[in-house]
């Protein structure tokens, strides 16, 4: 009987937890989908979206970790996040988003992990997941001197040095993937690019709203929701809110549809 009651209690104990890479991934994954579905209005998750983390997470790695656990480990992403933003925004740090690589010396390294050791383990190794969580924290994770990535990587490229992301009471403006255009209005003022960077944000939540607006898709068709899952890539996104007429659009979807599989 006590062997009994012990085996009881072992099986009913919360699971310590553990956090291999398939666990991050698979949490990662459903943090995004609770985004993309209007569950974190804010900088958290409503108590329907922890909800849906909770219940989808136990059935999908059968392990039940419950709220306060996976919403520690929220905290511990959305800080490696901040620290990796801060790392790939310094200039001498030289971050390639095309390479995935540093070009930092070592004494560049050495002076950086000086002031911010924290950041070590990103010397060798980058952090996974970062399209997934740039769109899960959408600028929420940083301020003041830290910048979204979308608007580092050009500033570590070389193509925007004069751009400022930041109006004059520190509020981010952001500029969506109008770093693929510059070839083409290289020409333009800085004043010309500031004004195409805040004209849209090319965010999610951008692309749903005109998409609801759409009469000839049905929401929760087939159509609809392949929609949402290109949603997830923003060169995409960027290409469906600049198409202006509802039939280009339409077309465009059916002609991605008919070639893609949907990206989960």
């Amino acid at each position: 009987m006590a062997s009994e009651q012990r085996i009881s209690g072992m099986s009913t104990r919360k699971a310590k937890a553990t956090w291999t890479h398939t666990f991050h991934k698979i949490f990662v994954e459903l943090c995004l989908e609770q985004t993309i579905k209007g569950n974190r209005p804010g900088t958290h998750f409503t108590k329907e979206g922890w909800r849906n983390i909770v219940e989808s997470f136990h059935r999908k790695v059968g392990v039940r970790y419950d709220r306060k656990q996976l919403k520690n480990h929220w905290d511990v992403s959305k800080e490696q996040w901040k620290i990796w933003c801060k790392l790939i925004g310094t200039s001498s740090m030289k971050w390639d988003s095309a390479s995935h690589k540093f070009g930092a010396s070592n004494e560049d390294w050495d002076n950086y992990l000086q002031a911010n050791p924290e950041a070590a383990h990103f010397r060798y190794k980058e952090l996974p997941f970062t399209e997934e969580l740039e769109t899960i924290f959408d600028g929420t994770a940083v301020s003041g001197e830290t910048e979204p990535p979308t608007q580092r990587r050009k500033k570590n490229d070389g193509l925007a040095t004069a751009i400022s992301p930041m109006n004059e009471q520190g509020i981010f403006k952001p500029d969506g993937k109008i770093r693929r255009h510059f070839d083409a209005v290289e020409s333009r003022s800085v004043i010309t690019v500031q004004s195409a960077q805040c004209k849209q944000n090319y965010s999610i939540g951008e692309c749903i709203e005109c998409l609801d607006r759409m009469e000839e898709v049905e929401e929760g068709s087939e159509l609809y929701l392949f929609a949402l899952d290109i949603f997830l890539k923003k060169e995409y996104r960027e290409i469906f809110l600049q198409l202006k007429k509802p039939s280009v659009r339409i077309a465009w979807l059916q002609r991605l549809q008919s070639v893609c599989p949907p990206l989960h």
